[in-house]
């Protein structure tokens, strides 16, 4: 009898253990502690990754200053990436705060649509019944932590009106961004008929973290506590659902989002720094969450290390000297006017050759950065790049009794 009543006990721990399991495992739970991500997994699958035989679909990096491309390939044919349509969600939110039409601490109540499209999804808890108000910190706070659809909608309310005014916003900045490739029909990504390519959406992430660099302060969060102040319901627990930042997979990445659809699979979103370089980078359309993490670090890890932002110029930098005619001098000083710097793989750095070409001639009087010519930079016979070579001071026209000495001078050959 005995025998029989630890076997029910040690069955009733199991049902309730299997129960939790299954609740945590839910859609309704805000934790995604039933991630299939396995790190022992992808750094298997790291290792044996090149960055000729990638599994997703399609991917691009590109150097952080400039937003220059350094790596693409893949189908170029618009891929659904899920929640990672949140990237524009805050780079327009961002971009209100940069421009000051309001703050991060600007407060804002939550809609019902807001509360009512994450029901079963990621998110906080927002409750529209008891009218709760949330800043927009907070609200960036859930999006960036635990991809929090109500939060992320909420946002998108509050700066356009309504969800459907601001998607409209999302799809003219595209525009203006020349994202040709690129369409948004909600702000959470919870659609499934909206798209994007890597090449484009590189851009949205380099231009939210470039022009905003606060926000990386944001992506690189892994965990939080939602304070649901005005209601005062208990707080909601947020964790990263990100591997690179949760369970420091890279350990050198320091910000970013991942996505996912039924029918692309999965995507993410990171920057790294190394070495006084920063390159973005995303993924798009990974056949499973390890090897969507192994490839995103592959793919920056050689961009970052393989690959070299150089300044070829600051501008004002002396160049030479050039020829006047009836100057004061006989020969003006010229400069570069302004900096020029290009992306180069590391092994061509010593291959750069400049050349002067020298477009205007220059009769006295000339003011300092009159233009003059420019400086070619190329590699290879191609040319990589040029700055224009202005005059570095004034040169005022020489008297007559100089010229008139000049001009018999030269008659000797002088």
């Amino acid at each position: 009898m005995r025998r029989v009543i630890v076997q029910m006990k040690k069955y009733r721990r199991q049902r309730i253990a299997l129960f939790f399991l299954l609740l945590m495992c839910s859609p309704f739970s805000v934790l995604p502690v039933c991630a299939a991500f396995s790190k022992s997994a992808a750094t298997e699958i790291y290792k044996k990754t090149t960055i000729d035989n990638l599994q997703s679909k399609s991917y691009a990096t590109a150097e952080y200053e400039s937003g220059q491309p350094i790596l693409h390939g893949g189908s170029q044919e618009p891929i659904v990436i899920g929640g990672l349509v949140k990237m524009m969600t805050l780079l327009l939110t961002f971009e209100a705060v940069d421009a000051g039409r309001i703050t991060m601490e600007t407060e804002f109540e939550v809609t019902k649509h807001a509360q009512n499209i994450s029901i079963g999804k990621a998110r906080v808890f927002l409750d529209a019944g008891k009218h709760e108000r949330i800043t927009v910190k907070q609200a960036v706070e859930a999006v960036c932590i635990s991809g929090a659809n109500d939060a992320a909608c909420a946002l998108a309310e509050f700066l356009g009106g309504d969800e459907a005014t601001f998607v409209s916003q999302m799809n003219a900045r595209a525009g203006e961004m020349g994202l040709t490739s690129t369409h948004f029909t909600d702000s959470t990504g919870l659609l499934t008929d909206q798209y994007t390519t890597a090449m484009d959406f590189v851009k949205i992430v380099h231009a939210l973290m470039r022009n905003h660099p606060d926000s990386l302060s944001y992506l690189n969060l892994t965990y939080g506590k939602f304070q649901h102040t005005s209601t005062g319901q208990a707080e909601t627990e947020m964790v990263s659902y990100n591997p690179l930042n949760r369970n420091k997979f890279y350990e050198a990445s320091d910000g970013g989002m991942i996505g996912s659809a039924q029918k692309d699979g999965y995507s993410i979103c990171a920057t790294v720094s190394e070495s006084d370089q920063r390159v973005v980078g995303v993924v798009l359309g990974a056949p499973d969450e390890n090897t969507r993490a192994a490839e995103i670090r592959k793919l920056l890890e050689y961009s970052v290390s393989e690959y070299e932002f150089r300044k070829l110029c600051t501008g004002g930098m002396f160049v030479r000297k050039v020829e006047v005619k009836n100057g004061k001098e006989k020969r003006i000083k010229t400069q570069t006017a302004q900096d020029l710097s290009v992306l180069v793989h590391i092994s061509e750095v010593g291959k750069i050759t400049s050349t002067v070409e020298i477009t205007e001639k220059l009769s006295a009087p000339v003011e300092a950065g009159a233009k003059v010519g420019y400086v070619i930079y190329a590699m290879n016979d191609e040319e990589i790049g040029r700055v224009e070579l202005v005059a570095a001071e004034d040169m005022p026209k020489a008297n007559w009794f100089v010229r008139l000495v000049r001009l018999i001078l030269s008659w000797f050959g002088l």
